[in-house]
Parts: C-alpha cells; sequence; structure tokens
C-alpha cells in the first residue's frame, strides 16, 4: 500500500506520475528546500485529538519531521537525475510552523506538540 505523505497538493504523487509518463529528471526547486512530513492520517488525528483540548485561541503545532526535496527525491526515484528549477514567486525556503514574533506565547506539551498561547491570555 502507498501511503501518501503531506495533504493535497504533495510532491509525492507529482514525482510517481512525472516518471510514469517518462521523465528523465525530477524538478527540484531549491536544492536546500526543506518541507515537513506527515500523513494525512496523522495530521487527522492531531486535529481531532486537539479540538478536545482546545480552550480558545491557542494554537496546537505537532513536533514533525522535515527533510530536504532533494533527498525526498531520492527516496522516490534513487537513479532519477534531479534539475533544479528555482524557487517560484512566494514559495518558501522553509516552512516555519512557530514564528519568532510568537516564540514568547509558544510553550511545549506534554506530548510532542508545541502550543502558541492567544496574544489576550498573557
Amino acid at each position: 500500500m502507498v501511503m501518501y505523505l503531506g495533504s493535497r497538493g504533495s510532491v509525492i504523487p507529482y514525482f510517481e506520475k512525472l516518471l510514469e509518463d517518462g521523465a528523465t529528471s525530477l524538478p527540484i526547486t531549491e536544492p536546500n528546500m526543506t518541507r515537513f512530513w506527515i500523513t494525512l492520517q496523522e495530521g487527522v488525528d492531531f486535529v481531532l485529538k486537539n479540538f478536545a483540548r482546545m480552550q480558545g485561541g491557542e494554537i496546537f503545532v505537532p513536533k514533525i519531521p522535515s527533510m530536504k526535496m532533494t533527498e525526498l527525491a531520492i527516496a522516490v526515484a534513487p537513479d532519477t537525475p534531479q534539475e533544479i528549477i528555482g524557487i517560484r514567486p512566494g514559495e518558501k525556503l522553509h516552512e516555519v510552523m512557530c514564528p519568532l514574533d510568537d516564540s514568547h506565547l509558544t510553550h511545549e506539551f506534554h506530548e510532542p506538540i508545541l502550543f502558541i498561547k492567544p496574544k489576550h491570555c498573557h
């Protein structure tokens, strides 16, 4: 069974489709670009579990791994060359789950979770 990681727009099905259609390389926007790694089911479970914990306004953030897109391309197709195509307008090199501006509001939960308290609660 193939488990697709990420949400709608995940690069894994895109890479698989390119390979199925005979692509001789995989497009990589930037060699150092990273993305977080979570299955759709893990994301759904996280949301449902934290609905019960919510008291009002806090943001729950899962501690999940990230990886370079080049490493993901190697995992999907180890013998396929990669073509660097450049970052598109508005695209980020690295995603940020807890912005620096909210670091003073961010706390570690007893599980592999961070939570950001609402600004009106401090």
